[in-house]
């Protein structure tokens, strides 16, 4: 096991961290799909950029089909993500996504027919009290909007599924080329949708983060999207890097320093009341997470 493969990750995701905590200060500003639409725009250069090195025909994809499904879970995933960071705190919707280890388990099971054992079993009801005690969902006022978070963990999930069955003999670059222009290409379509709705009058949409049209931004806005571009890449290659240098089951704990970096980030930067509820449905969707990640050659002694 390699800790620095561990530690490129912790980067990897302290970079992410610090892009995501300002995507407050724009959701009043720009809409969902302008930011994203943008932001690929920005991202897509910057990756052919730091392509050269080798060979800028290596972002291509090599399958491009299987590429295709697997990007599309992708941005299904992080839209939601970024959906409900206009609705959300931080770290409620970080511990959303953070359930994808929870639903790998599921997942492959029900696809897979992978046999389930009680570290499974156990992770997967630690993993879930935890979203539950941070989401603050009360079985007695439950709503669908309590759990979107959770959709992102989910899509997340079968992305990495289909990362590792379909995606393994893939350059990372081309996988990250792929989500980009993937998002971005979304983004333009429902935002040709959107324009089109209001010029036409054709449907009553409410105004907000994820219906909003075109607009002109400040340069502050344009600032936060150009930075949390770069970010999203140089953090892409740092996790990519760290997943190269160390063992798989080991590093991929290291991800979960997410949920650390972007609550921390909120609290001593903005201020983020943070309850000890939160902090205890963290640790326990993190248990839940190095359960997941461990083999069971470490946890489980051969008969």
């Amino acid at each position: 096991m390699n800790i620095k493969g561990g530690l490129f990750i912790a980067i990897g995701m302290l970079v992410l961290a610090i892009g995501d905590n300002y995507i407050r200060f724009i959701t009043d500003k720009i809409g969902l799909w302008q930011f994203h639409f943008m932001r690929s725009f920005i991202a897509i250069p910057l990756l052919i950029l730091f392509s050269f090195n080798q060979n800028y025909k290596i972002i291509f994809p090599k399958n491009f089909k299987l590429v295709f499904y697997r990007t599309a879970l992708m941005v299904v995933s992080m839209l939601i993500y970024f959906g409900c960071l206009a609705f959300f705190p931080i770290a409620q919707v970080a511990a959303g996504l953070f359930t994808s280890p929870i639903f790998v388990i599921i997942f492959s099971r029900f696809i897979y027919r992978e046999e389930l054992n009680f570290i499974k079993t156990a992770s997967v009801c630690i993993g879930s009290l935890g979203v539950l005690i941070v989401l603050n969902i009360n079985i007695w006022d439950f709503t669908f909007g309590t759990i979107f978070p959770i959709f992102a963990g989910a899509f997340y999930a079968l992305s990495s599924i289909t990362t590792r069955q379909w995606c393994k003999e893939e350059d990372s670059r081309s996988l990250m080329f792929m989500f980009f222009l993937g998002i971005g290409l979304a983004s333009l379509i429902i935002i040709i949708f959107l324009e089109l709705n209001s010029f036409f009058s054709l449907l009553p949409i409410s105004k907000s983060f994820i219906t909003m049209n075109l607009t002109l931004i400040d340069n502050q806005s344009f600032l936060i999207i150009i930075i949390h571009a770069f970010l999203s890449v140089i953090g892409g290659i740092f996790i990519t890097y760290g997943y190269q240098k160390g063992e798989t089951s080991f590093v991929s704990i290291f991800e979960y320093t997410f949920l650390f970096f972007a609550t921390s980030w909120g609290v001593i930067f903005f201020t983020d009341y943070i309850s000890k509820y939160i902090i205890f449905g963290m640790l326990l969707i993190l248990l839940s997470g190095i359960l997941v990640s461990f083999k069971e050659k470490y946890l489980i002694k051969p008969k």
